[in-house]
């Protein structure tokens, strides 16, 4: 009980030595971009970051081209059972996505809805039959320009993931989930065959879906 209570007691003085610091804790919501060596450049709430990745500029615009350089924690996004509706058969919420993304970064070639029940090659209850996934193509993806504007795309839908109700992001071996947002961006390994496949490894695409 002693080593219990001694244990909670330097938990407890950790804390309060923390947060008077103002240093964020792990667990805490919030957003943070990061370089290739894990150096911090900006940390702030979602919508903060939004605002940044527009007027990004210097070491803060390289890190959001360079790879999975954004993440934040947020609170899991639940999937709604609202139908998809023509003609593009996506939801009102991917519909929305599609519309933002076309603002910030243009008519971006995007694919991967239709309004038939069961798009062809996807299974009947997946997110893209249902409408509620979306891929952004960045092509060929051995372009360096290519690459960089794929995770342009990629990281400001994890900065509006709580807005927008995304809950998948995948790019180029990396993915982040809303309902594994503390752990940040993870490694992404196909399940399915040929998992090596350029297309599977989402290398020439943005894969976003939403609740």
């Amino acid at each position: 009980m002693r080593l219990l209570a001694l244990a909670a007691a330097l938990v407890g003085a950790l804390l309060v030595l923390t947060l008077g610091r103002g240093v964020s804790l792990p667990w805490e919501p919030g957003c943070s971009i990061s370089d290739s060596s894990g150096q911090v450049l900006a940390e702030g709430s979602p919508s903060e970051m939004s605002v940044l990745i527009s007027t990004a500029e210097g070491d803060i615009a390289q890190a959001l081209g360079a790879g999975p350089g954004l993440t934040c924690r947020i609170g899991s996004i639940g999937a709604t059972d609202i139908p998809k509706e023509p003609p593009l058969g996506l939801t009102p919420r991917a519909a929305a996505l599609r519309a933002e993304v076309r603002d910030q970064f243009g008519d971006v070639p995007a694919g991967g809805f239709g309004p038939e029940e069961v798009l062809p090659g996807r299974s009947a209850g997946g997110e893209h039959s249902l409408g509620r996934a979306i891929d952004f193509f960045f092509r060929p993806h051995e372009d360096a320009d290519q690459a960089r504007a794929g995770w342009e795309l990629a990281n400001w839908s994890v900065a509006n993931a709580e807005r927008l109700g995304i809950r998948t992001v995948i790019y180029r071996d990396q993915i982040w989930t809303a309902r594994r947002s503390m752990q940040g961006w993870r490694e992404y390994r196909f399940s399915g065959s040929d998992p090596d496949n350029p297309v599977n490894r989402h290398l020439d695409h943005v894969h976003v879906d939403v609740g």
